[in-house]
């Protein structure tokens, strides 16, 4: 086993998740990789969230907590990234936990001249457990390969939370602040800077599901940040990496899906007409390149074709 040399610096944005936040920073604290530190940014919470982090902070030198005003996940990260002095970062989110090697494991890896490693996540509900972008072994991507895993969500996903990063990696790299889905952006940016990716298979980030969650919750009109990222990405692509412009289009297209499928299913599903016919368009004009598209399935095409061309 590597000795425990290197500092990772792991950065948690809370907002009023007093009921899950001693288990996310318990999970933090029994690492069995031990020279870290674990800066918990209070992004203004109302609850009682700011005085479990001081509480925590008060017994535990490897804890750093920062106060400030409510301004979203992406805010937080930020001042989180600001101050970690680590040679490595890695992210959790304050209503999640991590299994006890999973940045020991992360790190192990990490030694074969890797720039980012990441491993898979368990998906926790009162209902079911269900594992997510796990793998049945251990795989090493290079760049362009990792893109495209990426963008199609196939074995890698979007979430900062289940990689550690080498930190030189963030230079001039910022989460976009007052939007959702930040993380599609910086990820896709970082991934741009790495040389390769270690994908470790195995499931060592716990994500719990909120019934409060907004990811969970109706439609709203930030939800559209999803699929404008998903096209910021397959302009970038196109320039870029031309070589990637069907993969890219792959997932813009299952995002496009998600989208519509969302609005259909609001109780507010009038408000967001506009957006709904907007993205109807954009898939109708899609329609031949779609058709064309290897990476599509041949259900997802007669969805396509469906979401475009049905009367609604």
């Amino acid at each position: 086993m590597q000795q425990n040399t290197e500092l990772i610096s792991v950065v948690v944005p809370v907002y009023n998740t007093e009921s899950y936040l001693n288990k996310c920073i318990d999970s933090l604290l029994n690492q069995t990789y031990t020279n870290m530190e674990i800066i918990l940014v209070d992004d203004g919470s109302t609850d009682h969230s700011g005085e479990i982090c001081d509480s925590y902070a008060g017994k535990d030198s490897k804890i750093h907590v920062i106060h400030k005003e409510n301004e979203g996940t992406a805010s937080a990260r930020n001042r989180g990234l600001e101050i970690a002095g680590g040679e490595y970062i890695g992210f959790v989110d304050s209503d999640d936990y991590v299994a006890e090697d999973m940045y020991q494991t992360l790190y192990n890896y990490m030694q074969a001249d890797i720039d980012v490693a990441c491993c898979g996540r368990v998906c926790i509900s009162p209902q079911k457990k269900c594992k997510k972008y796990c793998l049945n072994g251990v795989e090493v991507f290079s760049r362009e390969k990792a893109l495209e895993e990426l963008v199609l969500l196939r074995k890698i996903s979007s979430s900062v939370c289940t990689k550690l990063f080498r930190k030189s990696l963030f230079y001039d790299v910022k989460f976009p602040v007052g939007v959702i889905c930040e993380d599609i952006p910086a990820v896709y940016e970082l991934f741009k800077r790495t040389r390769n990716v270690c994908h470790i298979g195995e499931g060592k980030y716990f994500n719990s599901y909120r019934d409060d969650s907004k990811s969970n919750g109706d439609f709203y009109g930030r939800r559209i940040d999803y699929l404008l990222f998903k096209r910021d990405i397959c302009i970038d692509i196109s320039r870029n990496y031309p070589r990637l412009v069907e993969q890219a289009e792959a997932g813009y297209m299952q995002a496009a899906i998600y989208i519509v499928d969302n609005i259909q299913m609001s109780v507010a599903r009038d408000r967001y007409e506009n957006i709904e016919k907007r993205v109807r368009k954009m898939i109708r004009n899609m329609t031949i390149r779609n058709i064309k598209n290897p990476y599509l399935d041949k259900g997802t095409k007669r969805e396509l074709i469906r979401k475009g061309y049905e009367k609604y």
